[in-house]
């Protein structure tokens, strides 16, 4: 006896292979009927015997293709008709979305064998992929994800690409990227003026012999351009630091193989994992010392961040860097100046860096969405995101959500927006922070993108608390409901957003900078937090930032505020610290002004300011080149101290109605120490801060013991604070929670802010 259903699969479901894998499937099991894509996921008309009906659906639950998340499998039975085969019907247009987006993923290791195949008619062409790699969100204009909604639309498949394309049987059956030599696109090396020097294979030799001789290029990628060196030339990686105006931060490499990764970095198992994965990200593993890199690439920096080539473009070049017998190891970081937007077409990049690149090596697949290299990290036992980008993002859950849309707009920072409808809720790539025009501009319109592509009109607005963030002003403009919610609330709810948690719980939210409820800028708080609402039960004890933001620029500032909260300005000046040397007596007299006023010194209870006066007592930073640099240097000292010292630095909570975590008493200890003076002395005193900071919050979870907690904020990216953190976890009953997929810094804002506005009546 037949019987006929229905079936309706939502999840990541399109541009992943899966109707061929139903049709596959279905005439494995004998059975007919149909399939379809539709803006709301996979339609599925299928009947035969019962049994082989029970097989297929939970083969379609258990087992999808590789790059498929199936979500939900609905099953509506029917009257048997007659039905004769099993047919892919073309695709159809819905009013409702319920698919998710594909992120972008690495070439297969079938199309690396195909491209390095001579008898192959792909053989060594630089954009092959198939429905289990190659590009996804950067290509896509709108959905359902065909090729006609894609930027792929502009190159007619030439008589065999169009046989693979339409074979169900095939592993490129409707692979909208699917292309080969005779009708994809194609590469160009171009010099800054726009002048054609070669293409295809040549294109990459130039491109090799260009690298190897010191020079730089721009390489246009998957979601936007690379500006390339050799890792190896001190010379090529100063010039690209001068063009990019940034002056320490590391830089990431890209190597061609684990062999060669393994002669700079090592790791855990996880990590080199993760650095295989099909995402490709980019992995901060410990540094070897080795003679082969420069030293301009990370400096002192304690990690260095590895990626492997992702996209059959980068295998090519590297086989021909192997050509001249050069150290595989290339400089690969993001095609913009500082602060600027990934730049996305050779326009984009020729008017930001002109002639003082080498040459720039194009393609013709216009890029549709910007996307950057994702960015991990081992801490705290897991796999942690840093920066959601290619390969993961954007990023889409499951939800029993059935409200309006609602939209987020994150921070100014790290900026995302985050988006829930009925049945899931989605993450957006990085974007930047938004300090200038065109990164603002870039924001828009992803955010625009994602209400297109899933055809909806939010009703409900989402946005932090501060006013002078460009995400909140843009709220004055939008129709509908906006919600505020305050920054670190934002923060803890977004770790609870990832674990589906609805509280109460005990959360830790400490980082740079955050708008409090008092008008003070917070940064180090302990909150009592569910969706709905939270208390401030903890927090950092206060110091003011002379001069506001000035103070982050120069952290020496924050040194002697906090300084004079434990002495007077004569005995400060007494000390001789080196970093008031510049300082002239009238330069000391008006910081005091400053400070004893209060105007424009706000009060300040953050932890990631503490990690900047603390770098500058310790002599590790004069002004920060970049977020976060204090934090890594103090953990690159600390990491230098004996393992098993037993540090005498510790903070307490006082006993304020909204107790105060106390740091005079370190302070004051490192200050009459001169710990300054000797480098075991600042390795131990660093060792001792993220110590002290790892017992407060030992010390505050015991006063809350039965609720779950959680740490977030910019600072828990620190791994030395968090890998002791998650051994205190391992002696206790109760439940600690950090970000994984989504980041604990500020890109994570939004989904935060999310999971509030999910929850509100």
């Amino acid at each position: 006896m037949n019987e006929r259903y229905l079936i309706r699969v939502s999840g990541i479901v399109q541009g992943v292979g899966f109707r061929p894998f139903v049709y596959q499937l279905a005439m494995r099991h004998h059975l007919s009927g149909w399939v379809i894509n539709s803006s709301d996921g996979v339609k599925i008309d299928v009947q035969g015997k019962a049994d082989a009906l029970n097989l297929f659906i939970r083969t379609l639950k258990e087992r999808p293709p590789i790059l498929a998340r199936v979500d939900e499998v609905q099953c509506l039975q029917l009257n048997p008709g007659i039905s004769q085969g099993f047919e892919i019907h073309p695709s159809q247009s819905e009013s409702d979305v319920a698919v998710s987006i594909a992120p972008d993923q690495s070439v297969c290791p079938e199309c690396l064998a195909e491209m390095n195949d001579e008898r192959s008619r792909y053989y060594h062409y630089p954009f092959i992929n198939c429905t289990h790699c190659g590009p996804r969100y950067s290509i896509l204009e709108q959905l359902p994800y065909d090729r006609v909604h894609t930027t792929m639309k502009v190159f007619d498949l030439c008589p065999s690409c169009s046989q693979d394309y339409h074979d169900p049987m095939n592993r490129r059956y409707h692979a909208q990227p699917t292309s080969c030599r005779h009708c994809g696109p194609k590469i160009y090396l171009r010099s800054a003026g726009g002048e054609l020097m070669a293409q295809d294979d040549d294109a990459l030799s130039q491109v090799a012999g260009v690298l190897h001789n010191g020079g730089i290029i721009a390489v246009k990628g998957l979601g936007g351009f690379h500006l390339v060196c050799d890792a190896s030339q001190s010379q090529s990686v100063r010039k690209l630091r001068a063009m990019k105006h940034r002056n320490r931060k590391p830089f990431a490499v890209m190597v061609d193989s684990i062999e060669t990764a393994k002669r700079y970095v090592f790791g855990e198992s996880v990590e080199w994992q993760a650095l295989s994965s099909r995402p490709a990200p980019i992995v901060l593993m410990h540094r070897k010392l080795h003679n082969g890199i420069a030293s301009e690439v990370a400096f002192d920096s304690p990690y260095l961040g590895v990626m492997f080539p992702y996209t059959p473009l980068h295998h090519l070049l590297f086989e021909q860097y192997r050509y001249l017998g050069c150290e595989p190891i290339l400089v690969m970081t993001s095609g913009n100046v500082s602060g600027m937007p990934l730049a996305t077409d050779s326009a984009d990049i020729v008017s930001q860096f002109g002639d003082m690149l080498d040459g720039v090596l194009d393609h013709n697949r216009p890029i549709a969405n910007a996307c950057d290299d994702s960015v991990v990290h081992l801490a705290g036992d897991s796999i942690r995101v840093l920066r959601l980008a290619r390969g993961y993002a954007p990023l889409s859950y499951k939800s029993n959500y059935n409200g309006t849309p609602v939209l987020a707009l994150g921070a100014q920072q790290k900026a995302t927006v985050a988006m829930a409808l009925p049945g899931q809720l989605m993450l957006s790539p990085y974007i930047g922070d938004l300090d200038d025009l065109d990164t603002q501009s870039r924001y828009e319109q992803m955010s625009s993108l994602f209400q297109n592509l899933y055809r909806c009109e939010p009703q409900r607005w989402v946005c932090d608390g501060h006013p002078g963030y460009f995400t909140t002003q843009l709220t004055e403009h939008l129709p509908g409901h906006v919600l505020n919610v305050q920054h670190h609330h934002a923060h803890i709810l977004a770790v609870m957003a990832e674990y589906r948690l609805t509280g109460p719980v005990l959360g830790f939210a400490f980082d740079g900078t955050g708008m409090g409820d008092d008008g003070s800028v917070w940064g180090g708080e302990v909150l009592l937090a569910d969706v709905q609402h939270y208390q401030r039960c903890g927090h950092l004890k206060p110091f003011r930032l002379i001069g506001g933001e000035q103070a982050i620029r120069e952290p020496a500032r924050i040194l002697l505020a906090m300084l004079l909260e434990c002495y007077s300005l004569q005995e400060i000046c007494l000390l001789k610290h080196p970093a008031f040397d510049a300082w002239t007596e009238d330069d000391f007299a008006n910081l005091y002004q400053l400070w004893l006023s209060g105007k424009h010194s706000p009060f300040c209870s953050s932890a990631g300011r503490l990690f900047d006066a603390w770098a500058c007592l310790c002599g590790l930073l004069e002004r920060p080149d970049f977020d976060g640099e204090s934090g890594l240097l103090i953990e690159a000292a600390a990491m230098r101290s004996v393992p098993d010292m037993d540090t005498p630095l510790s903070m307490n909570w006082g006993t304020e109605q909204i107790p105060q975590l106390d740091w005079v008493p370190i302070l004051k200890m490192s200050i009459e120490s001169g710990v300054w003076q000797h480098q075991k002395d600042v390795a131990d005193a660093c060792r001792g801060l993220i110590h002290s900071l790892a017992h407060a919050i030992y010390q505050m979870a015991n006063r809350y013991s039965s609720s779950p907690v959680i740490v977030s904020g910019g600072v828990f990216q620190n791994r030395l604070l968090m890998n002791e953190l998650w051994q205190y976890r391992r002696n206790t009953t109760q439940q600690f929670y950090s970000g994984t997929m989504i980041p604990v810094n500020d890109s994570g804002i939004a989904i935060g802010q999310l999971w509030y506005g999910m929850h509100q009546n």
